[in-house]
């Protein structure tokens, strides 16, 4: 072989060398542009799963709102009369003993609203509820307070 044959070859070589670097490259720009469409579909997948989530928690709250309903309202959409029930009020003074008429899907409060109707002067005092022994917590429904019908209800008065 001669110098010249030797030279053709390098210079081939080089070719194919440069080539294939271009292909490298090439390839690692297309690897690094699957690689962003893959971290895209994952965030868009994640966005989907939160909007899968969310639409699932709505869907949830909507069927126990329905059950609610159903439970409370009867065919003709009125309170169905098995469910009232009647809680006894009392306070530490005496002055309060009356029976109030309420659903187990009520909150506390709009039966102690029920209350302050009638016993107008406690509406500005300090108040706290107690049945069975346990602080009734105003915002969560009369169910929800393990409270039943007959249940008494004492009123403490903590006057500022």
């Amino acid at each position: 072989m001669t110098i010249e044959d030797y030279k053709n070859e390098n210079k081939q070589l080089k070719e194919q060398i440069n080539n294939l670097l271009q292909e490298i490259k090439t390839l690692n720009n297309n690897l690094a542009n699957s690689n962003q469409n893959i971290i895209n579909l994952q965030q868009q997948l994640f966005n989907y799963n939160n909007q899968v989530n969310n639409l699932k928690n709505q869907l949830k709250d909507k069927e126990r709102e329905l059950n609610d309903l159903k439970i409370n309202k009867s065919k003709d959409g009125y309170v169905n009369y098995n469910n009232i029930m009647v809680v006894h009020f009392n306070s530490g003074d005496g002055k309060i003993d009356h029976g109030i008429k309420c659903l187990p899907t009520e909150t506390f409060a709009e039966v102690e609203e029920k209350l302050y109707q009638i016993y107008d002067e406690y509406r500005e005092t300090n108040n706290i509820f107690l049945a069975k022994g346990n602080v009734i917590k105003r915002f969560k429904k009369m169910s929800e307070n393990n409270i039943q019908n007959g249940d008494k209800i004492q009123l403490q008065n903590f006057n500022e």
